[in-house]
């Protein structure tokens, strides 16, 4: 898995669909499908990944918020 290819798209999505305010999952950038396709290890390792990304600041716009009832992070658009 390419996790730089998948956090461009990430940022895209983020980008063009997701408004200031919006509280999300990361599942959520991507057609359900694709999501799917990917193993649980995958998805888990992306998703920590993200989240490594975001509080390094390397997705400025997005602040990671309170754990989701199914304990997943969810992140907010700030900008």
């Amino acid at each position: 898995m390419d996790y730089e290819k998948w956090i461009r798209r990430a940022c895209d999505t983020i980008g063009n669909n997701i408004t200031v305010g919006t509280i999300f999952e990361v599942k959520q950038l991507f057609p359900g499908h694709e999501w799917e396709e990917l193993s649980r290890g995958e998805r888990s390792l992306f998703g920590r990944y993200f989240s490594n990304a975001v509080k390094d600041g390397r997705i400025p716009s997005i602040k990671k918020c309170e754990e989701g009832k199914n304990h997943h992070n969810r992140y907010i658009k700030k900008e």
